[in-house]
């Protein structure tokens, strides 16, 4: 039977990392693609957002002893509810529900704060892939799929483009922080299959220069179709049976 330890979440005064670098690439992106009309609303709710959120995970990354797991998703809806992962304020979603770890571990998992600090304990952070929190509410652009019902989804080639321009200053100044704390044996993973498939290549030299990975090859998904999280596969991960 797992034992938790629960823990506190301090604050931290550490600056979130910089979002200048990636404001001026979305600028020139929404140039680009003739959205600038959108640009300062847009970027209004995005900058606000990205603070919020880049301190919710620096404050989290500090109770985290040894990283020994790396999931990487997409990036949070966020929006009026500020729904995030690691907002213990508000309730898991089909993203990571509580009992995805807790069937793995034979518990019942009663809350948000203590799935964080389960979490915590078994040393599972999750990074984002994109600093924007795109939605279909909040801004003019998202991230569904581009589509006739949903013209305002970026198509595939526009997203990798984004994820290329703003890995310098967003992914790879999170894998730095991540770093000292990165355990010899890491495993690295893909929450959803569509973006292993579509960032994989993009990112695995990065993720190899870092030292979190050796080979491309190292990276699976523990997607299941419908959306949810493939229990048997995240338990392969955590507990390697």
């Amino acid at each position: 039977m797992y034992r938790l330890r629960l823990s506190f979440r301090p604050r931290h005064n550490k600056e979130p990392v910089g979002y200048n670098a990636n404001k001026d690439i979305l600028r020139k992106f929404y140039d680009k693609y003739r959205i600038r009309n959108y640009f300062s609303t847009d970027n209004l709710y995005l900058e606000n957002a990205y603070k919020e959120i880049d301190q919710l995970w620096l404050d989290n990354l500090a109770l985290t002893k040894t990283v020994n797991f790396l999931m990487i998703a997409e990036a949070p809806l966020w929006g009026k509810d500020k729904s995030y992962i690691y907002n213990p304020d508000t309730p898991n979603s089909q993203f990571f529900y509580k009992q995805d770890i807790g069937d793995i571990l034979g518990i019942t998992i009663h809350s948000k704060q203590e799935f964080l600090s389960i979490c915590n304990e078994l040393g599972l952070i999750v990074i984002d892939i994109s600093p924007f929190a795109f939605n279909t509410t909040d801004t003019h652009i998202n991230y569904r799929k581009h589509s006739k019902a949903n013209p305002c989804g970026l198509t595939s080639s526009q997203y990798v483009e984004l994820v290329k321009e703003t890995t310098p200053f967003y992914l790879e100044r999170k894998l730095e922080l991540i770093a000292p704390k990165k355990a010899n044996n890491i495993k690295v993973f893909f929450r959803y299959a569509r973006v292993r498939k579509l960032f994989q290549d993009v990112i695995a030299e990065t993720l190899v220069r870092y030292g979190f990975i050796k080979s491309v090859n190292e990276i699976s998904d523990i997607s299941l179709r419908g959306g949810g999280i493939d229990r048997q596969k995240l338990k392969s991960l955590i507990l390697g049976e």
